[in-house]
């Protein structure tokens, strides 16, 4: 009951965040899509794969995909009505599928998709449900599926200077100039330093999956993991 509760609080909250999350991502100066396309790289996926993108939000990781990557078809699957909405009115139908669902039981069916990535996702989950997700991704994927999970994460020493200075400082006092409450909150900054980085779940990813890969980028800004199923 707990974890029905809070995903419909996550419901409520991304869809009155849609509203705020293009105006964000424009402030990373393209710093968020750098690391999309960095992480999408990873899955190199090929011309006949089904790519799910879970938690895909107004469809960022969908529009690097159309771009620069081959694919037979996307599966965009978030919890967020008016997140999906922002994706398909942004990028269209064409070989994409949106599915408005709880990533945690998805209607996808089992050993179907060839990939699965998810980008800034994890870091509003809570620990029981980040278990939940890696269960259902392992479902979903194919015999040799591979994915990619891409998280902002709290780096230590030098470069947390300034990664403070831009969540805790930057980002909420530009919200306020601009009336976006869950910019000003610092929403992002206390999710990402709730969440640390992905080496906490390290050990139920190594629980499913055989090969199990951790990455960290920037000074450890940015924490990921990738794998495949066997």
């Amino acid at each position: 009951m707990i974890l029905l509760n809070n995903i419909r609080n996550q419901r409520r909250f991304f869809d009155l965040f849609s509203e705020s999350y293009g105006f964000i991502e424009f402030l990373t100066f393209g710093f968020a899509n750098r690391i999309r396309k960095r992480s999408l790289t990873i899955l190199n996926p090929l011309r006949n794969d089904i790519i799910c993108d879970l938690m895909c939000g107004s469809g960022q990781n969908i529009g690097i995909l159309r771009k620069y990557f081959r694919y037979e078809k996307i599966i965009g699957l978030d919890v967020s009505s008016r997140m999906i909405g922002r994706a398909r009115d942004r990028f269209g139908n064409e070989n994409i599928l949106y599915i408005t669902e709880n990533v945690l039981a998805s209607s996808v069916p089992s050993n179907y998709c060839d990939a699965v990535c998810c980008t800034f996702g994890l870091k509003s989950l809570l620990p029981e449900q980040r278990n939940l997700l890696i269960s259902e991704v392992y479902r979903i994927l194919k015999p040799s599926g591979t994915f990619v999970f891409t998280e902002l994460s709290k780096p230590a020493g030098f470069v947390y200077i300034f990664w403070k200075f831009y969540f805790v400082y930057f980002l909420p006092l530009i919200g306020k100039l601009f009336s976006y409450p869950f910019v000003k909150n610092k929403y992002l900054a206390n999710s990402i330093s709730t969440f640390n980085n992905i080496l906490s779940d390290e050990p139920y990813f190594r629980s499913l999956f055989s090969r199990v890969n951790l990455f960290s980028w920037y000074g450890g800004i940015v924490t990921g993991v990738f794998g495949q199923k066997f």
